[in-house]
């Protein structure tokens, strides 16, 4: 029975502890300036006596007629004669947005009540004239109405009147539109209503993906500039934090005309080029020609760029490569470029007509719909060039010992004066026969080889000299890392040099060559390169297909390109 008075009585004492440490909570709110100019930022402090949440205090509510920024909490406990005292301080930057007189509304901390506080807010202009201002921002939009994806130019000027110790600028904010930076900061000296200024300047691309009326909100400077009024010790200057919030910019955005049924791309300026590779006035059938077209727009990003949709006959085969876009910086303009390579082959020799290529834009200055066109390209396509036979060296005309006849009956005179012919007479009649007899023999044996060599096809495979044996090194090199660019550059240096015409185009090589599995394994490549729907490339095949080549050394005996025997067997 005497415990439950002890509990009674602890109950009770909980609850009036608790009662009266409800009651012990104090808070209150101030602001450190009142006044305050548009684009200046003051402090709000809420500090409250006793103990609390630190995440009591909530100022979401405020970011409808401020810019919030950071709040710090700090707390502080205090002894004095066994009275312990605690205290919770908030501290929130803000920032107005427009100028007029706003209201800050009561804060619930932890039951108790703050009171609410009136601000007024007036224009930049209305500071007085005797202190010039430290430090402000301007704000500037080179167009107050745009068309829907129109590049508008945004500049952002900061002005120091003090010294910077640290600061960060923010950029602008729009929703539903791309916002980037373009170019670097700019930083200069300029007077602004008698005091000289350091200004850095910052410039800003703005993309709106929607049409209508927005408001683009400044960017929020937060930073310290050193304060020479307070008191510095030592070496140590005093600095003092400032926060600043640029003026908003009102733009209305225009949606797409109604008349236009092209890809919509506005800009101030748009260019098609093109560029041919190698040799331009010699193109021959069989040999690819690359062609890159390059589309170039100003005031737009590369998403913004159409696909560049070229037509070509029937009498040649296409390869694109894949498409290359960028988008660069200058004179605080975008620039967006979107290249595309295609190979194309001609199969048959004459003229080749290229039909021109357009692409739609919208001219924002003049209103108006303006084409980028490629002229009509004509082109003179050579035929295959045909390897040149050898040169057949003429046989020597074998002509014919004189027919000695049968000496018929000499008279008895004739006889006579044989007998007594000078002796060298006959010594010199025996070394013509003998020269001549030589003659024979050289001549012989110069005709034998004549027809041994011309027995040989025109094409006979090269021997592994150190110009061969440089160029199966760098082409086994660009197989074995599937480099298909270098591959091809080799693969046709090393054909050629194979076949003893190092000037002869691939294809060429190939047909004298004449290997089946060589073809195919080349055609497999060259689709893998130049084909619309590109796929892998392992050179494996066409590795073991070359080596092989190159061990054995030869040539197809049935190729066109064999010559006949110079003496045909009958």
């Amino acid at each position: 029975m005497s415990k439950m008075p002890k509990l009674i009585v602890y109950l009770g004492l909980f609850i009036l502890t608790s009662m009266a440490h409800a009651q012990s909570i104090e808070v209150s709110a101030s602001v450190d300036k009142n006044p305050v100019m548009v684009d200046e930022s003051f402090i709000l402090s809420v500090i409250a006596n006793g103990e609390v949440d630190k995440g009591a205090f909530d100022s979401s509510f405020l970011m409808k007629d401020f810019v919030v920024g950071r709040t710090s909490i700090s707390s502080q406990t205090k002894m004095i004669n066994f009275d312990t005292t605690r205290t919770t301080t908030w501290s929130t930057v803000l920032i107005p947005k427009n100028q007029g007189r706003f209201t800050i509304p009561a804060f619930n901390i932890d039951g108790s009540m703050t009171r609410q506080l009136e601000v007024l807010v007036v224009p930049a202009t209305a500071s007085s004239a005797s202190s010039a201002r430290d430090l402000f921002i301007t704000t500037n939009v080179d167009v107050k109405e745009a068309y829907l994806q129109q590049q508008i130019r945004y500049t952002v000027k900061l002005h120091l009147g003090k010294d910077l110790q640290r600061g960060s600028l923010s950029g602008p904010t729009l929703e539903n539109a791309d916002i980037r930076q373009i170019g670097k900061d700019k930083e200069y000296n300029e007077v602004v209503d008698g005091r000289r200024y350091r200004i850095i300047e910052r410039s800003f691309a703005i993309i709106a993906q929607q049409s209508g009326s927005f408001t683009i909100e400044g960017p929020l400077f937060e930073g310290e500039v050193i304060d020479n009024s307070r008191q510095s010790f030592g070496f140590f200057n005093r600095s003092k934090a400032v926060n600043r919030v640029g003026p908003s910019q009102s733009i209305t955005v225009l949606p797409i005309p109604s008349n236009y049924d092209q890809h919509w791309l506005p800009s101030e300026f748009v260019q098609l080029d093109d560029e041919w590779q190698g040799n331009t006035s010699e193109f021959v059938a069989g040999e690819p020609i690359t062609r890159t077209i390059t589309l170039t727009a100003i005031g737009v990003v590369e998403e913004q760029l159409p696909e560049i949709t070229s037509r070509y006959p029937n009498s040649v085969k296409t390869y694109p490569d894949q498409a290359e876009t960028t988008t660069v910086e200058k004179d605080d303009t975008l620039i967006a470029q979107r290249k595309e390579s295609i190979a194309i082959i001609p199969s048959q020799a004459g003229q080749l007509i290229i039909p021109e290529v357009r692409i739609p834009w919208f001219n924002t200055i003049t209103q108006k719909t303006e084409f980028a066109v490629l002229a009509e390209k004509i082109l003179q396509i050579l035929p295959a060039i045909t390897q040149p036979t050898s040169a057949i060296p003429t046989s020597p005309v074998i002509q014919t010992p004189p027919e000695i006849k049968p000496q018929t009956a000499m008279p008895n005179d004739l006889n006579n004066q044989n007998i007594n012919m000078p002796q060298y007479w006959i010594w010199l009649t025996a070394s013509l026969l003998v020269l001549w007899l030589l003659t024979l023999v050289f001549w012989y044996k110069h005709v034998m080889s004549l027809k041994a060599k011309t027995k040989k096809p025109a094409y006979s495979p090269a021997k592994n000299t150190q110009n061969e044996q440089l160029l199966w090194k760098n082409l086994e090199k660009a197989l074995n890392k599937n480099a298909s660019l270098e591959t091809q550059k080799y693969l046709a240096l090393w054909l050629g040099n194979f076949v003893q015409d190092k000037q002869a185009p691939l294809a060429q090589s190939l047909k004298v060559i004449n290997s089946q599995s060589l073809n195919q394994e080349v055609n497999t490549f060259l689709a893998s390169r130049y084909a619309k729907n590109q796929s892998s490339w392992e050179s494996t095949a066409l590795h073991q297909i070359l080596c092989e080549i190159r061990k054995d050394g030869s040539i197809n005996q049935h190729s066109k390109h064999e010559l006949s025997p110079l003496y045909p067997i009958s």
